[in-house]
């Protein structure tokens, strides 16, 4: 899959012209591969819409602001954004018991099954374009995700 990439003509993967060692083309390359992985969901579901599902599964419940502010957007998109899920069937929104004005999102049975789906096509394409390098790169780039991770907040130091 990563030799399929189609290259900028100014530069190449292994040139790091632009400093980073060609870590951007890496990216590029795992990026791709998630992409293409759920490709087969068309515009049944849109990308957002997709994403945020993932987040809220992953958080199991979350409220409204949490949301927007995972995705990077306002209470007021994140709830027309939340509308639109709740009728495609993908969540579904209770009261919180702390709270009567709080409302908690949370994915419906199909939202899960739908997050299990994506996230396993994610990891079946990631790790075909992961084969091709060696172990030692593996663990490396692995060691720098994890340290990433940390530092995003997305999990905890072990």
């Amino acid at each position: 899959m990563a030799r399929d990439m189609a290259w900028p003509a100014s530069a190449s993967p292994a040139d790091g012209r632009n400093g980073d060692g060609g870590a951007e083309f890496g990216l590029a390359v795992l990026l791709e591969a998630c992409e293409r992985a759920v490709e087969e969901l068309g515009l049944a579901v849109p990308p957002v819409q997709l994403r945020a599902l993932l987040i809220i599964d992953q958080a199991g419940t979350l409220n409204l602001s949490g949301l927007a502010g995972e995705l990077g957007a306002t209470a007021s998109a994140a709830s027309r954004l939340c509308d639109r899920m709740e009728a495609a069937g993908l969540v579904k929104r209770d009261r919180a018991a702390s709270s009567r004005r709080e409302i908690k999102l949370m994915p419906t049975e199909s939202g899960r099954r739908l997050a299990d789906w994506v996230r396993r096509r994610r990891r079946s394409a990631l790790r075909a374009v992961l084969e091709s390098m060696s172990q030692d790169g593996r663990e490396a780039l692995a060691q720098g995700l994890r340290e990433l991770a940390v530092d995003l907040g997305r999990v905890t130091r072990r």
